[in-house]
């Protein structure tokens, strides 16, 4: 090869008077190959190997460069970190595959609560709408205000931080338990509101249920009415124009009297007019009175309810026969007795 090179060297300075160029051209070529050709041949001092397998007459011959002997260490070396780059690699996948499923499950799971909750959140809300109906009949039948609307659709929370809209914007889920919550305090607040209107509606009505219990409605007693409120002519002492402040019921001696309404027992006495009598004090300004009795039952100071026996019919008095004279007073005045005497089916227990 170096002979090559040195014949090549003679021809091209045979030829170099001839041509300059193509002298300096060939020396360039020349001198890259000699450049080259010196690591081939280092290189090329191989190191064989024969293997023979026992037994078996296959053998493997391998050759490979010497300069690559003292980098065989190094490469078992990096192989050995390669396995190990591998099995970790291996292992890290095989975990993150069994934690990524756990939390799919666990996340679908909870999407499926958050959809049971939602569904529950809903027939609540509609169940409320229900009620506020039943809330604005109530109100409207009990003569008063019906709540504004607008009062009902209750808002909730306050300022959000700068995290929380992070934490929310990072995750769907975050994002779904926040709105969940929301709707979760929004019918909490509802059902609040509303629980706090019907507690005020019971007590109004617990206030109007006494004040109707000590409002007469009933008829005293038994019997038919046969002398109205207003003017007329005095059945005994012939006096025309003569005020009757009540209402005359007939009916025989010894007829029950009741109370018309509760209250408390304030007078039993026995007058010219009214005979034996009692009068009971039913508060709110209203007083009723009893007259004619041929016997009182009720004693004074005594608390009755409406329909006790407070005595028997009679006709003591100024009377012209058995009958009671029932009297309705109102603030200190006497009404007709008649807007207060309704049939039992009308009355409040």
């Amino acid at each position: 090869m170096f002979q090559a090179l040195n014949l090549e060297f003679f021809c091209l300075f045979v030829k170099v008077k001839t041509n300059k160029k193509s002298f300096l051209k060939k020396a360039l070529v020349i001198s890259l190959k000699i450049f080259y050709i010196i690591p081939l041949v280092i290189f090329m001092k191989l190191v064989r190997a024969h293997i023979n397998l026992e037994g078996s007459p296959v053998s493997i011959y391998l050759s490979f460069p010497k300069v690559l002997l003292p980098c065989i260490g190094v490469l078992k070396r990096v192989v050995q970190f390669l396995l190990l780059v591998l099995v970790v690699n291996i292992f890290a996948y095989w975990t993150y595959q069994h934690f990524t499923e756990a939390a799919r499950e666990q996340r679908n799971l909870l999407y499926s609560r958050f959809q049971s909750l939602n569904k529950s959140i809903d027939t609540i809300n509609t169940t409320i709408s229900q009620l506020y109906g039943n809330e604005d009949l109530m109100y409207a039948k009990l003569g008063l205000a019906v709540p504004d609307t607008s009062m009902k659709e209750m808002g909730f929370g306050g300022p959000v931080l700068p995290d929380s809209l992070l934490v929310r914007s990072a995750s769907s889920l975050k994002r779904l338990k926040s709105s969940m919550a929301d709707r979760i305090s929004r019918t909490e607040a509802k059902i609040d509101r509303t629980h706090n209107s019907y507690l005020s509606l019971q007590l109004y009505m617990e206030q109007l249920h006494g004040k109707l219990q000590h409002t007469p409605s009933i008829w005293p007693s038994e019997g038919y009415l046969s002398s109205p409120f207003g003017t007329r002519t005095h059945p005994v002492t012939g006096e025309k124009g003569k005020m009757h402040y009540g209402v005359d019921v007939s009916a025989p001696k010894w007829t029950p009297i009741r109370a018309s309404a509760n209250g408390r027992i304030e007078r039993v006495a026995n007058s010219e007019t009214l005979g034996k009598h009692v009068i009971i004090d039913h508060g709110n300004g209203i007083e009723t009175r009893y007259g004619h009795m041929i016997k009182p039952f009720a004693k004074e100071g005594q608390m009755v309810k409406r329909f006790d026996i407070i005595g028997y019919m009679g006709s003591t008095g100024r009377a012209t026969g058995s009958h009671l004279h029932y009297e309705v007073w109102f603030n200190g005045a006497p009404v007709n007795p008649i807007y207060y005497m309704l049939s039992d089916q009308y009355s409040v227990e």
